[in-house]
């Protein structure tokens, strides 16, 4: 059977691509929050575990997962779209317009490989900390990261409901849950380019 023609494994393998990135949300703010501790902390800390072996395999698999996730949304949109029959497909919710879902989540990667680019060859690895004050210094990078933490929450949003409902926890307090954690995760990142200018 052809795996993209199976929805239920489709959607169970797109799954666990987005709890990945998930996981690496999560630490990755973590990680950033030490930039409230000061200067040294955070270098310290950015030093010490580009330096570690499970700092490129972490890259791989992000970027592994990133494409496999990105592939598998499109072709089970264009499956979909090609179904036997309009009966049989997925029709968008109205308060959702297709556009927008779809330009959202185009937006989101921009952002993911802008951010990649610019974390990995643009600025000074050697001072981290001073490389995000600059940089957060400059009103289209908050313009830039405002935009790409709207987009995120959005997907963040989506996606965790999806994915509880793909592996059987769907209800209201699940729902809640899935608001809070985007809430958090949104403030934590604000935190930091707030801590800069204020």
């Amino acid at each position: 059977m052809n795996f993209f023609n199976h929805t239920a494994t489709r959607k169970k393998w797109m799954a666990i691509a987005g709890l990945i990135w998930l996981l690496y949300l999560v630490f990755h703010l973590l990680s950033l929050l030490n930039f409230h501790s000061g200067k040294d902390t955070f270098n310290d800390f950015y030093h010490w575990f580009s330096q570690t072996p499970f700092y490129a395999f972490m890259l791989v698999l992000l970027i592994a997962t990133l494409i496999f996730h990105v592939i598998t949304a499109v072709s089970r949109q264009l499956y979909n779209n090609t179904s036997a029959g309009v009966r049989y497909q997925k029709k968008y919710p109205e308060a959702i317009p297709r556009v927008l879902a779809w330009g959202g989540a185009a937006a989101l990667f921009a952002f993911i490989v802008f951010h990649s680019v610019q974390m990995t060859l643009l600025i000074d690895k050697v001072d981290l900390y001073q490389s995000i004050v600059s940089m957060f210094s400059n009103p289209i990078m908050w313009l830039i990261y405002g935009l790409g933490l709207i987009t995120l929450a959005a997907h963040l949003h989506h996606g965790l409901t999806n994915v509880l409902q793909t592996f059987g926890l769907s209800s209201k307090h699940h729902h809640a849950a899935a608001i809070g954690i985007v809430l958090v995760v949104v403030v934590s990142f604000i935190s930091i380019p707030m801590s800069v200018i204020l």
